[in-house]
């Protein structure tokens, strides 16, 4: 490794970009809740911008949203989730070293998400499938270049509207889908503070860790420097994660494994 590059991997943060995290889940309901995670940032991306392109991209996103929830039983394993994970902050009541009044918001914002989740009337993507224009739209986009403007002309006429009204109907159609993306964001944001970052080094641009049985390891965040010139590739599961730095110069060429020593920030979070 040249000095300049040792200097900075050695002062980690000093770039003034800011840094990467790379994340890896390590069960199958904390992967799903990583993915709508993904398309609700960029769902609320599309709606805030002003062109149709912008529009279009929240419009599609959110036809992934309706049909994930259709698929799978993401209101079920949210509510089982945030079960666990209230059982676990109740029990830290008679912690001396646990700030009160943190910990009383933390249960009443995780409350209330589950009376929410729990409505009978909490019927997410309900909105959106009864919509004519979305249903139209659901049809076409399995299609290469499907939703042009002469395969649903409705679309092409709605994509050129004036942008606040294109935004009012995005944000009704979002409603009842606001509850998921709020549980969601709550499960990861938890998963997210419950560790502190530490340095690691991976020796040759490898690191392998034995997981803890009595400790609970949801996500693994591996965070780099903005200017790194390596990436991780992460893999795991309940006994043990793996992770191998590469470097890829060219998109044209195939990644090579570094071999310097990579020093990098690890978090093993979990509830």
């Amino acid at each position: 490794m040249s000095t300049e590059r040792a200097s900075r991997q050695a002062s980690l943060f000093a770039d003034s970009g800011a840094p990467v995290a790379y994340e890896q889940p390590l069960n199958e309901r904390i992967r799903n809740c990583l993915r709508l995670e993904h398309l609700f940032t960029g769902i609320e991306a599309g709606i805030h911008g002003a062109t149709e392109w912008d529009a279009r991209n929240a419009l599609g996103r959110m036809l992934e949203v309706s049909d994930f929830l259709i698929r799978t039983d993401i209101k079920g394993e949210m509510i089982k989730e945030l079960e666990r994970n209230l059982s676990t902050f109740n029990g830290l009541g008679n912690n001396p070293g646990v700030d009160p009044a943190a910990l009383a918001h933390t249960i009443s914002s995780i409350g209330d998400v589950l009376v929410l989740l729990k409505s009978p009337d909490f019927q997410p993507g309900v909105r959106l499938r009864g919509d004519e224009l979305a249903s139209q739209v659901r049809q076409r986009l399995s299609i290469p270049g499907g939703t042009c403007s002469f395969d649903v002309p409705a679309l092409h006429f709605w994509l050129n509207s004036e942008p606040a009204l294109r935004s009012a109907h995005m944000q009704a159609w979002m409603q009842d889908l606001r509850g998921v993306e709020r549980a969601i964001r709550l499960i990861l944001r938890l998963i997210r503070e419950s560790s502190n970052p530490r340095t690691v080094t991976a020796a040759g641009g490898f690191h392998q860790q034995q997981l803890d049985g009595s400790s609970q390891c949801q996500i693994v965040r591996v965070v780099m420097p903005f200017a790194a010139e390596v990436y991780p590739e992460i893999s795991g599961g309940k006994h043990r994660f793996t992770v191998r730095f590469y470097t890829q110069r060219q998109t044209g060429t195939r990644p090579a494994q570094a071999t310097d020593d990579i020093h990098f920030e690890l978090q093993c979070c979990g509830i």
